[in-house]
Formats: C-alpha cells, sequence, structure tokens
C-alpha cells in the first residue's frame, strides 16, 4: 500500500468507515447465509431407523448406480419416485440389519474381506491389484468398493444367524428331492456305458439258456483279467453296437433301459456288472466313466496313529520324549496297534488300534495331513507335532474314491436349503422392517 493511500484512509470521515464496515458485515452475513443453505441443500436426513439415519446422498447415490446398470442393460426405466421409494425401502431393511450387527459384536476381519475380494477378482480373471486399477479406471473408489462388501459380508452373517437355525430340512426331504422329476433334471448324472449281449433264442431249452449264462459269467471273469471290453464285445455281443466297442455313449439314467438304470446307477467307474437276464439274453454292462454337476472323484488316505498330548502333569519336552519312544518301539517292530491301545490319546481312534478310517483332503490338521501325504504307503512317519500334540502316522493305503453319491446329496441339501432360505428369509426381514423404529422424512 502507498503513502498516498495510507494518508488517504485516514482523512476519511468517521462515519464513511462506519458505512463501509457495516457493508462488509452484512455482505458476510449473506454470504455465510447463502454458503449454509447451499451445505443444508447438499444432503439431508430422508429417514430415521431406530438408531441410525439415512441420509439423502446415500438414497441419491443408490438410485443413480440403479439406473446406470437398467440403461446399461437397455431395460425400461420405472418412474423415479417409484423406484425411489423401493432404494429407499432396501437401504431401510440393510440399516436395520447393520445395527443387529453391530449390537451382536458382528465383524468382518480385513483377513476374511481380502479372500472375498481376491475370489471377485479371480471370478473377472484378474489379481486383486488388477481389480483395484480396473475399479479405479472406471471411476469407482477402491476403498468404497472394500466398505460395500464388508456391509454385504455383515448383512449374509446377520441372516444366516436369524434364518439358518429356523431351516430343517429331513433325509426324508432330500431323498424326495433326489427322485423327483426336478430333482432327477438338476442333479442330472450322465453315464458311458459300454454293452455286451450274449443272445437267448425264442424256445430255448433251460440248459441252453444255462450254457449263454455261462459263457457270459467267463467273459465277465476275462474281462476281470484284463481283456478289453472293445476286443470282446466285438467277437461276442450281438448288440447293434457291438462293432463300436459296445459304447452305448453318453446317457443320463433317465435315458438307458431301466433294467440297466438301476445296475449303472449303482456301479463305480471301471467296474463290471454281475450278467442281466431279460428277454433278449444276457447283458454285461460296464461304467465307463461318468460326468454331471455332482460327480466327483477324491484321493483318500486310509491311516493310523499315536497321538501324545501335553497335559499338567506332561511338559511339552516329556511328551516329545514319549512319542520319540514309541517310534522306536515300532521301528523295532512292535505292534502298531498295541502301542497305540497303550499309549495314544486320541479318544476317538484309541480302541481301534488308532486306525482313522478313510479320509477326504482337508480333513485333518494341515500338519498332519502334510506328513501323511508325504508317506508311502505301508510307512510309518517320524514323529511331527500338530495343534493337537504328537503324532506318528502309519499309512495303510490310498484310493481314487468316486463320492458322486454324497455329492449329490449334498448339492440337493444345498438346493432344498437356498428354497427355504429365501422363503424364510422374507417373512424374517418383513417382521424386522416391523419391529423397527422407522420415521420416513422425505422421499423425493
Amino acid at each position: 500500500m502507498t503513502i498516498a493511500l495510507m494518508n488517504l484512509i485516514k482523512t476519511l470521515k468517521p462515519y464513511v468507515i462506519f458505512k463501509k464496515t457495516f457493508f462488509i458485515l452484512i455482505s458476510l452475513l449473506v454470504l455465510s447465509s447463502n454458503v449454509f443453505s447451499k451445505i443444508e441443500l447438499i444432503d439431508r436426513v430422508v429417514a430415521v431407523v431406530d438408531s441410525g439415519v439415512i441420509m439423502e446422498s446415500q438414497l441419491s447415490s443408490r438410485v443413480e448406480e440403479i439406473l446406470i446398470r437398467l440403461k446399461s442393460d437397455k431395460a425400461e426405466l420405472p418412474p423415479i419416485n417409484l423406484l425411489e421409494e423401493q432404494v429407499l425401502d432396501r437401504l431401510i431393511i440393510e440399516e436395520i440389519q447393520l445395527q443387529l450387527a453391530d449390537r451382536a459384536g458382528i465383524k468382518i476381519s480385513d483377513s476374511e474381506l481380502n479372500q472375498t475380494l481376491s475370489r471377485v477378482s479371480s471370478q473377472n480373471n484378474l489379481s486383486l491389484d488388477e481389480f483395484r486399477l480396473k475399479l479405479e479406471a472406471e471411476g469407482t473408489s477402491y476403498r468404497s468398493f472394500r466398505d460395500t462388501i464388508r456391509k454385504e459380508l455383515i448383512i449374509q452373517r446377520v441372516q444366516r444367524g436369524r434364518v439358518g437355525g429356523k431351516i430343517d430340512i429331513s433325509e426324508q426331504e432330500i431323498e424326495n428331492f433326489i427322485n423327483s422329476e426336478e430333482g432327477r433334471t438338476q442333479l442330472a448324472e450322465q453315464y458311458n456305458v459300454q454293452h455286451i449281449l450274449l443272445s437267448v433264442k425264442s424256445g430255448s431249452t433251460e440248459q441252453e439258456v444255462n450254457e449263454v449264462q455261462k459263457n457270459a459269467v467267463d467273459l465277465i471273469n476275462r474281462l476281470e483279467g484284463g481283456e478289453g471290453f472293445e476286443k470282446l464285445a466285438a467277437s461276442y455281443s450281438s448288440a447293434q453296437e457291438a462293432l463300436e466297442g459296445g459304447f452305448l455313449g453318453w446317457r443320463t439314467s433317465a435315458e438307458l433301459p431301466s433294467l440297466f438304470a438301476e445296475v449303472v446307477t449303482e456301479l463305480k467307474v471301471g467296474e463290471v456288472a454281475e450278467p442281466l437276464r431279460s428277454g433278449a439274453g444276457f447283458h454285461i454292462l460296464r461304467l465307463t466313466d461318468k460326468r454331471g454337476n455332482t460327480v466327483k472323484f477324491l484321493d483318500q488316505t486310509l491311516a493310523r496313529h499315536i497321538l501324545v498330548q501335553p497335559s499338567e502333569i506332561r511338559t511339552e519336552n516329556q511328551a516329545e520324549e514319549l512319542i520319540n519312544e514309541i517310534y522306536e518301539k515300532l521301528f523295532n517292530g512292535e505292534d502298531f496297534k498295541q502301542l497305540a491301545r497303550q499309549f495314544s490319546e486320541d479318544p476317538g481312534s484309541k480302541m481301534d488300534g488308532g486306525e482313522l478310517g478313510w479320509s477326504n483332503p482337508g480333513d485333518y490338521d494341515p500338519v498332519f495331513e502334510k506328513t501323511m501325504n508325504a508317506t508311502e504307503i505301508g510307512k510309518t512317519s517320524q514323529p511331527v507335532k500338530s495343534s493337537f500334540g504328537w503324532h506318528v502316522i502309519e499309512v495303510l493305503d490310498r484310493r481314487n474314491e468316486d463320492v458322486s453319491q454324497e455329492e449329490q446329496k449334498n448339492r440337493a441339501y444345498q438346493i432344498i436349503f437356498k428354497r427355504k432360505f429365501e422363503q424364510e428369509l422374507q417373512s424374517t426381514l418383513i417382521e424386522l422392517r416391523a419391529e423397527a423404529y422407522v420415521d420416513i422424512k422425505l422421499t423425493s
């Protein structure tokens, strides 16, 4: 500021300065009023839900997301007021459930959240970092996306807790579903079957029929002895598919002759059935393979173990010393079964000589399973420590087992559970909405 200007200000009359000051104050008040007015218009409460609120920004953001999705799907847009009502009701239900979760202390750890996000990334054929960059490139905040997924996981946990306990599914329901037309469609397995027909001529004597049956048994013995089904089908079968190796092609049980279906569905892959008698003669069936949503094969292990645990009267070092002594006895040829009955502290297997039965992958403690998998059939592992204590493990056998029937039952259970869950969930959400205090302030 120049000296001349400073002198000019000093010479101004007091009333002029007062007027100027007053004008500035009034201007500031008007500006302040406008600012606060704008802030008020930016966001406001649209609904009070028990101890929480829903803001207009939440409603607008969710409505905008839905409109974008509908436009991208080229769907007809609903009236905006009806859409806002629907979205607000959804937000109210979500808020009720989040408050229930908060009162129950339900939390989703970062580890669980990251696992879920990794699965979402994998479904999009991206790594987690690539997925994050893709979201940000599309204008979506990764932090906001994480918060959304966390809320969804919390709500799912609340729903499982509230609804899951109300659902009861009996074994009979599962069997009825599997045997129903719907069940056969949804759980359909396809079978690749080979077939040999040894025909019996019309009017054959009992002796002639018995001779054909004997020939069928002989062929089965040759198959089990390693001869090829294709060769024997081409040589002896009277069926139309004989020269094609006896293959019937992939068929569901409903597409097989009922006489065949009853037997084939009970066969293991590679197994040959006993001769089947029909009006045409004797049939030999082999299940070559099968496929479908419920077809599952697992590598199973048969093992036994001896468990020694630290306790109030046995230190960690003493437990380790004891398991080493037991291992030494086994190494010197003492009987595993007897030592298990004498020393093992696993009440479930102790009296069975430590035998655990056939196990599937993931059944056991990771350290135990890793050691078991690394041990050859007929061999005993060196002592190993798991989360349960010290073990020596002997592997008795291994097999690749068809667990399709169990998988079919599990799949049927899941279908029935999901159906009942959806029905029960709707009733539960209506009850929660009715019990909650909700005051809607603004709907448009």
